[in-house]
């Protein structure tokens, strides 16, 4: 059971894995830039949590990387741009673990505003 997706999300979310389109290339690194930083850029969720989100946004480095190989530089963007932009535009903002991460190979962080 997913608790963040509505049934109707959840469907389309699982028929595009089913469709090996994970295995096509990255889907982050080709989404369109809705802001970008220096090293990290933020896109659109194109399966939101729906159930929660008004708005899903992901932030993503711009280099296709894992977690495991993100530079200092990056990182420490990433701190900046949490406490300076993310923490006044969204409620949560949320890190898979290993164990649930349906896209390892690039790492991002899940931007959520909450509906009304």
């Amino acid at each position: 059971m997913n608790l963040l997706r509505t049934p109707e999300q959840q469907a389309k979310y699982d028929e595009y894995i089913a469709e090996g389109n994970l295995d096509k290339g990255c889907g982050l690194c080709e989404r369109r830039s809705l802001r970008d930083f220096g090293r990290w850029r933020i896109i659109d969720n194109i399966f939101p949590y729906d159930r929660i989100a008004k708005v899903h946004h992901m932030i993503i480095p711009k280099r296709h990387v894992k977690e495991a190989n993100l530079t200092y530089e990056e990182l420490e963007e990433l701190r900046q741009i949490k406490e300076e932009h993310l923490q006044g535009d969204y409620d949560l903002i949320i890190e898979a673990t290993h164990r649930t991460r349906s896209i390892p190979g690039h790492f991002h962080i899940h931007l959520v505003v909450f509906k009304d």
